[in-house]
């Protein structure tokens, strides 16, 4: 046991000393951080854009434009990073009035313009049974003025239409602000009181969605790891190192202590990014009403229990040690990393499978396909963690957590083997070569 942690050891420092590894390790948090606080940083140096209008209808809507501009004014005080530029009404530049044709305040949109103080000028005609809104503006605020009042706009000419088939302002208005009252329930959230829709939200499927992040993040760290053991072994193996290494350990401490290693490399590497990940977090959550936020920390420490984490990390360190196991097993045969193609191709469509599942799972935990493929041991560790989040009988958790037990004993038990042939034979893999080593007697490995 003592060579197996001082192999860990070993394999953990040749890792973590080098400077690819820190740069790697530091570039996903910078670019969420910076995908996530450049676009916050970017919305909230937008300047407020000046809109004037220029009724030609006839109508005197004016007023009501001005209206729905107003509406999307700053608020007084609001200096956060999640607050924009806003919409500003201003008086109508020097040159432009109500009483001109359509042709000649075009004639004359380039000068106001550029005369200011508007950077968006609004010119509304009436063609009889519908309005027309022209949307003027300076260089470089195409698009800006009426991404924020669009429908404001089409409810004008809403009223209209209703007006013009008699039928009253508010009642139009009524019509057009009228919903359903829709609410989707379950007996746990019908139970007590109505909740913020956030922390309901969490509450009813944060169980789901950690699940799901939870299966992603297994797949991509036993996938990322399983390269990392593949390419070592097979560096290794070229450079004559293996040998001497299986000269001075036996080949379960080596197998072994590749593979804590490079699981401490992983658990490294989450440190950080879960530092990072709860920064974040936290800057999201500091944002958030007070009552909201102690409604989304009850929820989340609901769906954070003890027993749940200890059964993550039980499938995650089980799925992990399968085939991790199994991709050091496999390098130990391969001279080249094109030799390892062969093999990394089928076991990577193995892989795929249940998360192709994932966005029917998401809807549908319950489902008896979803259950059965995740008894497959292969399957567990990535199918689990989502079903965890519907509360699954004891005798489920037992037989799965078993059965990748079983799998990954017997994956030490041959891969070790195949390990110890691979590393000093330079055997290429074959199938008859996989059928000796798993029936051959352990005594002899």
């Amino acid at each position: 046991m003592n060579k197996t942690f001082l192999i860990a050891r070993r394999e953990y420092l040749a890792f973590v000393r080098t400077v690819g590894f820190w740069l790697s390790m530091l570039t996903l948090p910078l670019i969420i951080g910076g995908s996530i606080f450049i676009p916050l940083l970017m919305r909230h140096s937008a300047p407020v854009e000046t809109v004037a209008v220029l009724d030609l209808t006839g109508d005197h809507i004016e007023g009501a434009v001005v209206e729905a501009i107003r509406a999307h004014m700053p608020k007084p005080g609001a200096d956060g990073l999640l607050e924009s530029g806003g919409l500003q009404p201003v008086a109508l530049p020097a040159g432009l009035s109500p009483d001109m044709s359509l042709a000649a305040a075009e004639a004359k949109m380039p000068q106001a313009l550029a005369a200011g103080p508007a950077s968006t000028i609004i010119v509304a005609t009436d063609s009889g049974d519908k309005l027309h809104f022209r949307l003027w503006s300076v260089d470089g605020h195409k698009g800006r003025v009426e991404d924020q009042i669009l429908w404001d706009l089409h409810g004008l000419q809403y009223y209209k239409l209703a007006g013009m088939h008699g039928i009253d302002h508010g009642l139009a208005h009524d019509m057009r602000e009228s919903r359903a009252d829709i609410i989707s329930l379950t007996p746990a959230s019908a139970a007590g009181p109505k909740k913020d829709d956030l922390a309901a939200g969490v509450r009813e499927n944060g169980g789901k969605f950690i699940g799901i992040a939870i299966s992603y993040l297994t797949w991509i760290a036993i996938f990322s790891s399983s390269m990392i053991l593949l390419g070592s072994v097979i560096e290794e193996k070229a450079s004559k190192v293996l040998e001497v290494l299986l000269a001075s350990a036996s080949a379960e401490s080596l197998l072994i202590g590749k593979v804590l290693a490079v699981a401490a490399v992983l658990m490294t590497v989450w440190g950080l990014w879960g530092l990072t990940a709860f920064g974040l977090a936290s800057f999201g959550i500091s944002n958030l009403p007070p009552e909201t936020v102690r409604d989304v920390m009850g929820a989340l420490a609901a769906v954070f229990s003890p027993l749940h984490i200890i059964l993550l990390l039980a499938y995650f360190m089980g799925g992990y040690l399968m085939f991790g196991v199994f991709f050091a097993a496999i390098g130990a045969f391969c001279e080249t990393q094109k030799d390892a193609q062969a093999i990394i191709g089928p076991m990577t469509m193995i892989m795929m499978i249940p998360m192709i599942t994932m966005q029917v799972a998401f809807t549908s935990p319950d489902l008896p396909m979803l259950k059965y493929m995740s008894w497959f041991p292969l399957f567990t560790p990535f199918l689990m963690p989502l079903r965890l989040s519907q509360g699954l009988p004891w005798y489920e958790i037992a037989g799965t957590l078993a059965g990748m037990g079983v799998v990954g004993l017997i994956m030490i038990s041959v891969g070790r083997r195949a390990f110890k042939v691979g590393a000093l034979t330079g055997g290429k893999l074959s199938w008859g070569a996989l059928f000796r080593i798993a029936t051959q007697k352990s005594a002899n490995g």
